[in-house]
């Protein structure tokens, strides 16, 4: 088809120039174009929270929970003949106090935000959900590391309470660096455990490189990993029946003394851990669940909310729960 002359403008060559003008990218497009945006707001983390959710949550009241502990009498019983007297023992008892702390976060939205936020969604209801997901990975990290002899707002986790029982961490190496997981120790830690054998209530806490060290091992004596429900749901691996859950609040950087053994900073090394619990002796007390309130309303310029709970974690048996340490 040829382009008549009228169509050209003439036969001036600006006229010409007109003609043969068009829109391209550069030109146009970064305006005629209709930008799309995800309605949902991605959380940029990667977190497990294997303790919070699946260690049991129990009411409290007071000032700390308090746990009454005995420990064997030095003669149980002995063997006697009928005219021999037995000999007088007695356990003896002893309180253990755990403190009720607050773990507590604010949200502050301001009115204009949430006004020009209508058309996308509800930017306190977003916000909230973020701060809930800040405010758990808190407690799980306490969960295992928290220790009030630090910081004396925070609760004793995992690590810090078993730690200070004699017998409950077992060494996986007599290297200060750790090494392979050797699934005898791991055995033996399973049965420093009290009532070990109840599989339902134990549960065994690993990070995510104490979780490929644990594959690793198993994969290398031809054992596998068989799947279990926990509560909630939850399908997880399992060892011997035993529920393996993964959790970001175990660190991978641990020191700790084989000799003794015993953990010694959660920082600073190239060591994991595996905590071994019984759920029985195990769990969450608490004087307030974990609450959102908003609060009263000071300023036209912005909503605020707290979030809070006031809880404890308690070891009631001393026996209860076991560490193995020194996996690399």
């Amino acid at each position: 088809m040829n382009a008549r002359t009228e169509w050209l403008g003439g036969n001036g060559s600006g006229d010409r120039e007109a003609f043969q003008r068009s829109l391209d990218v550069s030109g146009a497009g970064s305006v005629l174009l209709q930008t799309v945006i995800s309605k949902i707001v991605q959380l940029a983390t990667n977190r497990e929270f294997g303790a919070v959710t699946t260690l049991p949550r129990r009411p409290g009241s007071g000032d700390k929970f308090y746990s009454n502990r005995r420990a064997a009498a030095t003669t149980g019983a002995a063997w006697v003949s009928d005219t021999t007297e037995p000999t007088e023992s007695e356990g003896a008892y002893t309180q253990v106090g755990f403190t009720y702390r607050t773990l507590l976060g604010r949200v502050k939205v301001t009115r204009k935000l949430i006004a020009r936020g209508r058309t996308y969604g509800d930017v306190m209801a977003t916000e909230l959900t973020g701060k809930a997901e800040d405010w758990t990975n808190e407690l799980e990290d306490a969960s295992f590391t928290g220790d009030s002899g630090a910081n004396a707002q925070q609760i004793d986790g995992l690590l810090t309470l078993i730690s200070g029982v004699s017998g409950q961490t077992v060494a996986n190496t007599n290297a200060s660096g750790g090494t392979a997981l050797d699934i005898d120790a791991l055995d033996q830690a399973i049965q420093t455990v009290k009532g070990s054998t109840n599989q339902a209530a134990m549960r065994i806490y690993v990070s995510r490189k104490g979780k490929r060290l644990l594959n690793a091992a198993l994969q290398s004596q031809q054992r596998f990993n068989d799947s279990i429900i926990i509560d909630a749901g939850f399908a997880v691996t399992s060892y011997n029946g035993i529920p393996v859950i993964e959790t970001t609040g175990i660190p991978d950087v641990m020191t700790w003394n084989p000799a003794t053994p015993k953990l010694l900073a959660f920082s600073g090394g190239a060591t994991t851990a595996l905590v071994v619990v019984n759920t029985n002796y195990v769990f969450y007390s608490e004087l307030t669940p974990m609450t959102v309130m908003p609060l009263a309303k000071k300023s036209s310029q912005y909503d605020e909310y707290d979030m809070f709970a006031d809880l404890t974690l308690v070891i009631d048996n001393p026996k209860g729960a076991a560490i193995l340490a020194g996996l690399s």
